[in-house]
């Protein structure tokens, strides 16, 4: 499981760049961010790629957070906010991740993110959906481990699907059923509790 770490001096499109050639095959990301921004500012090809990773991406933010590391973050596939952070988007024209994850958790934290530039305490961040949850200073955070890549990746493209109507989901949601009974690891799940084991997923 690889576990990156953002450089706020670093250029945040090349940082990007690179932490997306990094994660090229299914698995779990785990991405911190120590609080800060960046210098320069971060495209959305770069977060295009971010968010269409073939990893599931966990971000954990541990301090006060501005773009151009903030719209990274929240692009994230799951978001994990230390608690007494806050999300400062700043002044000015909002960076195209922010308006991306405001779109994605819906009207009340567009209105939210776009409308009110004060800053974001991590409680309400969540209560938005802009993230999952808060973490206490020391709490471990919940990362996916030694389960079946292909459950974990049909999770990631349901999580990520953002199809609305109820036949299409209903339709989508039935093929990944379907792909994860052909794969053989819900047998090998249940075998192996039934015999007291790990599972061996393929």
């Amino acid at each position: 499981m690889p576990t990156l770490e953002w450089d706020s001096r670093l250029p945040a499109d090349e940082q990007l760049a690179a932490w997306c050639r990094l994660i090229d095959a299914p698995d779990v990301v785990h991405a911190i961010f120590g609080g800060g921004g960046s210098t320069g500012s971060v495209s959305w090809r770069r977060l295009e790629a971010w968010t269409r990773s073939r990893a599931v991406t966990v971000a954990e933010v541990r301090a006060d957070l501005g773009p151009p590391a903030l719209d990274v973050a929240l692009c994230s596939d799951l978001v994990y906010l230390r608690r007494g952070v806050e999300l400062r988007p700043g002044p000015g024209e909002p960076g195209a991740g922010l308006v991306w994850s405001l779109g994605r958790a819906g009207r009340t934290a567009l209105a939210r993110g776009l409308l009110d530039p004060t800053p974001v305490p991590a409680e309400e961040a969540v209560a938005l959906g802009l993230a999952q949850r808060v973490l206490e200073p020391d709490e471990a955070v919940p990362l996916v481990a030694g389960g079946s890549l292909t459950a974990l990746t049909i999770a990631r493209d349901l999580a990520r699907s953002s199809v609305r109507r109820e036949g299409a989901g209903l339709r989508l949601e039935l093929a990944s059923f379907r792909l994860l009974f052909a794969s053989g690891d819900p047998e090998e799940g249940a075998r192996a509790f039934l015999e007291r084991r790990p599972p061996s997923f393929g």
